[in-house]
């Protein structure tokens, strides 16, 4: 396997590890549903930039990041934060309140942002089989707009738009994964930090949990980083329209959980929506075993035709 090959391969599965972990963590945040919202997107904040200060410190990439981060870069990762943070709260929110089949299909516009700026900014080309798969996807998404009566589109299109420019703006990083998310959670903290505790009702609300839940909330650092690091990762080794692509698995995870966990009933046509989208993200995981057979098939049709 060539290099090339390898780094494609490294990129697909982080991407699908970094989306399962985003859809699956709605439980987590179900679990800290006795805090609002806003105390918990705080300790994710400060949570998240201790983690990966620490990570930076023990690989001894902390003072060269300092000394060498340049205005456009900080400009950039400032940007990124506040889409994320908006992301986060909403996702909290959404987790806690029994949200999650409006939660996937902000997931689901998210990717179609994404390839769209590929498209046009970045001029990239789509194969076959993914050119099929995002007209699959983009005939799903407006069926689910025109079908999704009693759902709460503050949330869909809030996660939508600032997922999808997150990603964006990540594909335009320089930094490494993790120097990017330090960035990105030191101004995080900066701006939002001072907010929450002159707020003061969610700190009350910290201070009233109980011991496990206490524990449970310390992890919420490392929840939090692992699926954007490898969300980075990924999008580093990946074109922007495989990245938006690849998305589409947290939708259908959070899917999955509205269904079986939290008890939301989605009508038939979201059933069929979802399930096209399957058969696109199916399309776009067995494309390289399936070009080669077509391409295979075309130039024995056209071999044939010669004789």
């Amino acid at each position: 396997m060539s290099a090339k090959s390898m780094s494609t391969t490294a990129g697909l599965s982080a991407a699908l590890a970094s989306n399962c972990l985003l859809g699956l963590s709605a439980l987590y945040w179900k679990a800290l549903a006795s805090l609002p919202a806003l105390a918990l997107l705080g300790c994710r904040i400060l949570l998240s930039l201790l983690c990966v200060t620490l990570v930076l410190a023990l690989r001894r990439e902390l003072q060269p990041l300092l000394r060498g981060l340049k205005f456009r870069d900080v400009v950039l990762h400032a940007a990124a934060a506040l889409l994320v943070a908006a992301n986060w709260g909403t996702f909290i929110w959404a987790s806690i309140h029994g949200r999650l089949l409006e939660s996937g299909l902000g997931y689901l516009i998210a990717p179609v942002l994404g390839i769209a700026l590929g498209l046009l900014v970045y001029r990239e080309r789509l194969s076959r089989w993914r050119a099929v798969a995002l007209a699959l996807v983009v005939l799903s998404v407006l069926y689910l707009f025109l079908s999704a009566s009693g759902l709460d589109s503050r949330v869909f299109l809030v996660i939508g738009f600032t997922w999808g420019g997150y990603a964006w703006l990540k594909k335009l990083a320089h930094l490494s994964p993790w120097s990017g998310l330090f960035v990105e959670s030191l101004v995080l903290g900066v701006v939002l930090i001072p907010l929450i505790v002159w707020l003061s009702a969610p700190i009350q609300g910290i201070a009233g949990l109980t011991s496990s839940e206490q524990g449970l909330l310390l992890l919420c650092g490392l929840v939090s980083l692992l699926p954007l690091a490898l969300f980075s990762f990924a999008a580093r080794r990946l074109p922007l329209s495989v990245m938006g692509l690849m998305q589409f698995v947290l939708p259908l995870t959070q899917f999955g959980l509205a269904l079986v966990v939290y008890g939301q009933e989605p009508n038939r046509g979201a059933l069929l929506a979802f399930a096209v989208i399957a058969l696109a993200m199916l399309l776009v995981i067995l494309e390289p075993l399936l070009a080669p057979i077509f391409m295979k098939k075309s130039g024995d049709a056209e071999d044939a035709a010669h004789l």
